[in-house]
């Protein structure tokens, strides 16, 4: 059995939310080794998401509103940053 072969049948095994981040991570890979000629703009790339607006099962691609005033779960924020690969940094500076 190859490789496409045996992540094909592990990934299946996998929670939906799951497979989002295998898939998120295999395009990483893609765009990282790609060649520079042959890299998308991020107007390209947001082209092509567009196709996810339609998709109510999917909003994570999307940014969500946060109005002034509205409470906000930063141990859930930073740990889902942190399962995507995030460091946090915290800033010293007040403004």
């Amino acid at each position: 059995m190859n490789t496409i072969d045996l992540v094909t049948q592990k990934i299946h095994l996998l929670p939906p939310d799951k497979q989002e981040e295998v898939l998120d991570f295999i395009e990483f890979l893609m765009i990282k080794y790609q060649p520079e000629t042959s890299r998308k703009s991020a107007e390209e790339l947001t082209i092509e998401r567009m196709k996810d607006l339609d998709d109510p099962d999917n909003p994570d691609k999307w940014e969500t509103v946060v109005d002034i005033g509205d409470e906000i779960d930063e141990n859930a924020l930073n740990e889902w940053l942190e399962k995507r690969g995030y460091k946090k940094t915290v800033s010293n500076q007040t403004t």
